[in-house]
Formats: structure tokens, C-alpha cells, sequence
């Protein structure tokens, strides 16, 4: 009886312990190095290139149409470079966010994972760099998103500070909208290439 109830309670153990390694098994997140692979040092090219020409964007659609214009460039031009860069580029390239707008850039957990790694080192004043790390038998390369300039606290800033226009606009277009409440040099979120 004794030796029943000890392979009963070592079962447990044993099954209690694969429950809880498998909530909090952790992706390994190696930062990007000089002598990282060429093709992960090939995503971050890509997502500066990708970067940058969204900012330009932006400021076209700010320039004509005020801060409304990059709601419909946020919405439809930034979708459409994604499918156009993941093309162009044979890898999956998209944003994610923890307090995303659009629910596509809702990050899965092993990217969830890396926006906590970041939100960690941000707390201990240390600086953000871009990672990869395997997922099965893909590799995810990940750089941060940071509000950078006031300009990005217009569309994602304290609501009470918004301009109404913009933020009734946003509510429209987004009805389950998460991503305001960002202050300057905030983690806004990600871009990710899969390969």
C-alpha cells in the first residue's frame, strides 16, 4: 500500500512538473551579434528598410490630410508592405504589439515572451536590442518598436490629449482599439521576420 501511494504521489510530482514547464518554458533569446547568421542579420536590413519607408509614408499622409491621414496609412499601406516585403523577401515580415490596434499584430506567446524580455531590460535602463530564436524549425527575428518621437504620440498617446478628431477616427476604423496610453520612448511593439 505504502509503495501504491508513493507511485501515485511520484506521478503527481512528475505530471505537476511537465504542466508547469510547459507554462513557463521560455524561447531562447539570443540578441543579434556581429556574427549573428546572414540571414538574421538580413531581417534587421529589412526592417529598417521597411521602417523607413513607413515613416515616409506617414509623413506624405500627415502632410496632406493631418494626423487622420496616417490612420488610413497605418490601415491599409502598412498591410499591404508586409505582404509586399514577405514577398519581395521570402520571409514572413509583420508587426506585433502587446496593445495592438489592428488584431493581425497581436503577438503569439513566444513573441509575447520577447516583449517582456524587453519591457525587463527597459526597467533596469538597459538598452533594446533586436533578438532571434528558434520555434520549431523556424527562426523569428524580432526588433523593437520604440515611440520615438511626439509625432507617435498623437495617434498613441493619452487619449485625454488626443485630438478628438483623430481619436474618434481611430475608434471608428478600430472599435477594440488597444494601443493608446504610450508615452515617449515607450515599447510600442515589434517587427518580426519568420523564416
Amino acid at each position: 500500500m505504502k509503495t501504491m501511494k508513493l507511485i501515485v504521489f511520484l506521478a503527481l510530482v512528475f505530471a505537476f512538473s511537465l504542466v508547469a514547464n510547459c507554462r513557463t518554458q521560455a524561447v531562447k533569446i539570443q540578441e543579434v551579434q556581429a556574427d549573428s547568421d546572414a540571414k538574421v542579420k538580413e531581417a534587421i536590413r529589412i526592417f529598417d528598410e521597411f521602417f523607413d519607408n513607413l515613416r515616409a509614408e506617414l509623413m506624405k499622409a500627415i502632410q496632406k490630410n493631418q494626423f487622420d491621414g496616417a490612420i488610413s496609412v497605418c490601415k491599409e499601406i502598412s498591410p499591404a508592405m508586409e505582404r509586399s516585403y514577405s514577398e519581395k523577401y521570402k520571409m514572413k515580415i509583420y508587426r506585433i504589439s502587446d496593445k495592438y490596434r489592428n488584431p493581425d499584430h497581436k503577438p503569439t506567446p513566444d513573441e509575447m515572451e520577447v516583449l517582456n524580455y524587453w519591457q525587463e531590460k527597459m526597467k533596469q535602463n538597459q538598452e533594446l536590442k533586436a533578438v532571434y530564436f528558434q520555434v520549431g524549425n523556424k527562426t523569428k527575428v524580432m526588433k523593437p518598436i520604440k515611440t520615438f518621437a511626439d509625432l507617435c504620440l498623437q495617434c498613441h498617446g493619452d487619449p485625454a490629449k488626443m485630438n478628438p478628431a483623430v481619436l474618434e477616427r481611430i475608434k471608428k476604423e478600430y472599435p477594440d482599439d488597444k494601443a493608446v496610453g504610450y508615452k515617449l520612448n515607450d515599447l510600442r511593439g515589434a517587427f518580426v521576420a519568420e523564416f
